[in-house]
């Protein structure tokens, strides 16, 4: 079985009614009612349709991707003095 690289996407939305037409892009993971927002998760490879497509709906106001994928996420230090004192 292959794992798939997934992004995670917040599409701001005009009116809510629309959240149940953006099923067809991806997974709905969580909805703001209050702030018009839905973040769901979709495919890394098609992104980039996904996004031009989100971007001419009249419904949808802005779409911004994720920047998990470039954050840095190693925080091991190069100073060995401080490994000792981490030692128990």
């Amino acid at each position: 079985m292959e794992l798939v690289e997934r992004i995670s996407l917040v599409v701001y939305l005009k009116h809510m009614k629309h959240e149940r037409q953006l099923r067809k892009f991806g997974n709905i993971y969580f909805v703001n009612k209050d702030q018009q927002y839905v973040m769901l998760y979709t495919n890394e490879d098609k992104i980039d349709d996904t996004l031009q497509h989100l971007m001419k709906l009249k419904y949808v106001k802005d779409v911004k991707a994720s920047p998990f994928k470039y954050v840095k996420r190693d925080y091991s230090s190069s100073n060995s003095d401080k490994k000792e004192y981490l030692d128990f």
